[in-house]
């Protein structure tokens, strides 16, 4: 939830505003240069996030810290428009920032590609050169690939995009910031699964190939398929993260189809396979792990005509849930044309996040630019304002659960995109509590 703490020394709030808007827009290209905010719609967004997030007057916002963050983003591949909007969603973030009369953010942007093991760990050692305090990173820090170099140089990591999966337990400096996919989902998305498709019995999975890892993350989901009272079928087909042909997946699913088939893809990879599975001849229900329009896109019409069924943390940009959503969406749209997806929200919830905990580190007299200061006040009080739950008046609100670095809670659910319009089935928290079939 939004934190409000007060400096003794009572810095005005609205004094820097006009200051700092300009100096916000004049930032390098590694800061908020090709952000689509204008000077004036920064200031009046900033002043209305402030209010927003219940910063009260005289709070000491960071005006004179000079922060440089890293960004971990796919931007090339086919993961690249997520990436993008990502970028833009922190860039946005940065200019808010900036405007209200919080830090000089500089961003340093770098590309892990599919992800790809080995940019992901040139990605690593480059951020660590630089010295960056903390990240705003990707994909369960590039699939597992970044987590050493993550605890080695002490670099507090927020992943919005794969969350605290199952092999990134124990990294001490990374947190997961969305619902783990599938693993949080998967409960409350089989107990819909029986109640719309009691005659479905059997599950399997096709999904992208991380190696070793893969055991663990297929232990968890069998667990939970088993505790659901549905059985797996055996079916575990990946392929390489970069990959959009599954010609040889799908003929091993036409051997082996399951009633349900979790397709464990990002970006615009479901629509790919939703199109080549269709001309294959595959009738199982098909379960996503989340949805974009880059899918939409990759389907060629197949998402559109027959439906496209997912279980995830769902950001409903024509619905923004609370203020803070509805502050963000509509500053995203007027800044780049069109309406931000979940990684954009998710990248911007983090951002936000960044600067909660600089202003945490500074109330308490310590130095914000050290991780470890970070870490600790964020172990100190694991909560922050969300663009997710909430309501029309009250901010939601994200907390880290400090054993599994994931969070404790997120509003999700089993949602349905067919032609132009997403519909919730049903909606719960992690580990399907609170389930409910939607009206």
């Amino acid at each position: 939830m939004p934190t409000s703490r007060s400096n003794p020394r009572r810095r005005r709030l609205i004094a820097p505003l006009a200051a700092t808007v300009a100096a916000a827009l004049a930032l390098s290209a590694c800061g908020s240069g090709d952000a689509g905010v204008s000077a004036a719609d920064a200031k009046t967004q900033a002043a209305d996030l402030v209010k927003i997030l219940g910063i009260e007057d005289g709070t000491d916002l960071g005006a004179q810290v000079r922060f440089k963050l890293g960004a971990a983003l796919t931007l090339s591949g086919p993961s690249a428009a997520n990436g993008a909007s990502m970028q833009k969603a922190v860039r946005l973030g940065i200019e808010h920032i900036k405007a209200a009369g919080g830090p000089a953010i500089e961003l340093s942007v770098k590309d892990i590609k599919g992800p790809d093991p080995t940019a992901a760990k040139q990605a690593a050692s480059e951020l660590a050169a630089e010295g960056v305090p903390a990240k705003i990173t990707s994909m369960g820090d590039g699939l597992g690939a970044m987590l050493a170099d993550t605890d080695k140089n002490k670099i507090l990591s927020l992943d919005g995009v794969g969350g605290a999966q199952v092999f990134t337990r124990g990294t001490k400096y990374f947190y997961g910031t969305r619902e783990v996919a599938p693993s949080d989902a998967a409960p409350g998305a089989l107990e819909w699964f029986k109640r719309a498709h009691p005659e479905g019995r059997t599950v399997g999975l096709v999904g992208v190939d991380l190696g070793p890892l893969n055991q663990a993350i297929q232990a968890d989901m069998k667990t939970k398929i088993e505790a659901a009272g549905l059985t797996f079928n055996g079916l575990w087909e990946t392929v390489a993260p970069t990959s959009q042909d599954y010609a040889s997946m799908i003929a091993k699913v036409r051997k082996n189809q399951p009633d349900l088939l979790w397709v464990a893809f990002g970006g615009a990879a479901p629509g790919a396979f939703a199109a080549q599975a269709k001309a294959a001849g595959i009738d199982s229900r098909l379960v996503g792990i989340e949805f974009t329009d880059e899918a939409v896109k990759a389907s060629k019409g197949v998402l559109d005509a027959d439906g496209f069924t997912f279980a995830m943390d769902y950001f409903d940009a024509t619905k923004p849930a609370n203020p803070l959503a509805r502050l963000f969406t509509d500053a995203y749209t007027k800044a780049y044309g069109v309406k931000p997806d979940f990684y954009a929200a998710n990248a911007y919830e983090e951002t936000l996040m960044v600067w909660d905990l600089i202003r945490r580190v500074t109330a308490a007299g310590g130095d914000p630019k050290d991780s470890a200061q970070l870490k600790a006040a964020l172990e100190k009080d694991p909560k922050f304002a969300s663009v997710y739950g909430g309501d029309g008046a009250t901010v939601g609100s994200l907390e880290i659960d400090l054993k599994t670095h994931g969070v404790a809670r997120r509003p999700m659910g089993v949602f349905e995109y067919k032609a132009g319009k997403v519909t919730p089935l049903a909606t719960y928290d992690v580990g399907g509590q609170d389930f409910r079939l939607a009206n």
